[in-house]
């Protein structure tokens, strides 16, 4: 099969070297790529936001399955468009993606559903928002609607930060469109994993979960980013409440979603917290989370390929997954300012000296190659993956391969997968 993967994150890396370990993987692509993905798939800059331009590298290039990454792409009915041309693409159509693309939408969804979630308001209007602070008990979340590349969402313990994240996102539009509209959601006391299922038009299949770190900073300190970090599994989580997930969460969705004709052929991620043994769910995602992804497709043993295809067939059914019972961390290393500004073009030095092995892998995110050096080109620059006999052992060959990058350009927390214990 000849493969299109969308995107240019340490996700996408991921992504690519699951697909390429398919004996059924012949030509792979990826658009725009990084300077990792590069070293085992043909790197092609394509205009994703021109359609058109996607549709004929597909045809040209005898493309069967294209594989989209991020967010965006999905929200601009790239999914749709492709399908609708007769090229079979894992990812949701735009209708299905507004689980993501609006939290109001997603919030209207799990309460038809009957699918636990905290109670929330939403508010268009920023002297409505402020004038509800003052009846609430502290702590709250305030989330922006839209898209806000995983750092729309605020926690806070006092009416002063509140009023000021209301009046960032709404009067200073510090998310753009995103933040028109707020949600004022209660707080929930628990512990957060993030859990993943395929689905097809058909049926649903649980691949697994992992336990982000969002927050910059050791001891979760500092704003929220995309994630610096995760693993997999928990002793927290235990089977009775894997099943809880699975019956009361993944099949009401699933349920959901066919009863409002979504077609939705991709991954489904869903963002919960847990308290007193009970899954709610905090947010849905329409795709592979980031660096969840890289966790979870090292524990991967079935033909991550073959998955895909069952799945633009509608053929998920056939499938039967199969995950290494081993634990795996990912650490990022991500640029010094990160998540707020931050300096590109930093030259990483001793990334050439590293060989991936069957303990550890590096997948690339903010990367580049500039006159043959490897350099940083985004915030979140790579992602160290260690597999292991437990937890701890997948650390410390995580954190041996940090040492040995040595990067003084970037920063990484030390206490991924302290959750565990």
């Amino acid at each position: 099969m000849n493969i299109l993967v969308l995107g240019s994150g340490a996700r996408e890396h991921s992504i690519c070297w699951a697909l390429k370990k398919s004996k059924k993987c012949e030509k792979l692509f990826c658009s725009p790529g990084n300077a990792g993905i590069e070293k085992i798939a043909e790197c092609k800059f394509l205009n994703l936001n021109k359609k058109l331009q996607i549709l004929n590298f597909c045809k040209k290039n005898s493309i069967d399955l294209v594989v989209i990454g991020p967010e965006e792409y999905l929200a601009n009915g790239v999914s749709d468009y492709l399908q609708n041309k007769g090229i079979k693409t894992f990812g949701p159509v735009k209708k299905a993606a507004k689980l993501e693309t609006s939290k109001s939408f997603a919030k209207s969804f799990l309460l038809k559903n009957e699918i636990l979630t905290p109670k929330y308001h939403k508010f268009t209007s920023l002297n409505k928002a402020l004038d509800y602070l003052n009846t609430v008990n502290f702590p709250i979340v305030i989330k922006a609607d839209g898209l806000a590349a995983g750092k729309g969402v605020v926690i806070c313990k006092n009416l002063n930060q509140a009023e000021d994240t209301v009046k960032l996102m709404m009067k200073k539009k510090k998310f753009g469109n995103a933040g028109e509209k707020i949600i004022i959601e209660e707080f929930i006391d628990g512990f957060e994993i993030s859990y993943f299922s395929f689905i097809d038009k058909n049926t649903f299949l649980p691949l697994g979960y992992a336990l982000d770190h969002k927050r910059a900073f050791d001891h979760d300190r500092g704003p929220n980013t995309g994630g610096m970090g995760c693993f997999t599994p928990s002793k927290k989580v235990s089977k009775n409440l894997e099943k809880k997930i699975i019956k009361n969460v993944i099949e009401k969705t699933f349920l959901g979603l066919k009863k409002e004709n979504f077609i939705y052929r991709g991954i489904l991620f869903f963002g919960l917290i847990i308290k007193n043994k009970e899954p709610y769910v905090i947010e849905y995602n329409v795709r592979f989370g980031d660096p969840e992804c890289q966790t979870i497709l090292r524990k991967l043993k079935t033909d991550f390929l073959e998955i895909l295809s069952s799945i633009t067939k509608d053929k998920l059914g056939e499938i039967k997954i199969t995950n290494s019972r081993k634990s795996v961390v990912c650490v990022v290393l991500a640029s010094k300012g990160y998540p707020e500004s931050y300096e590109k073009e930093k030259l990483i030095p001793n990334l050439k000296k590293i060989k991936d092995n069957n303990r550890t892998i590096i997948f690339h995110a903010g990367t580049k190659t500039l006159s043959s050096n490897l350099v940083s080109n985004g915030g979140r620059v790579l992602s160290v993956t260690s597999i292991g006999k437990d937890i701890k052992e997948a650390r410390k060959s995580a954190y041996k391969v940090l040492k040995k990058l040595n990067w003084k350009d970037g920063f990484y927390r030390k206490d991924i997968g302290f959750k565990n214990f």
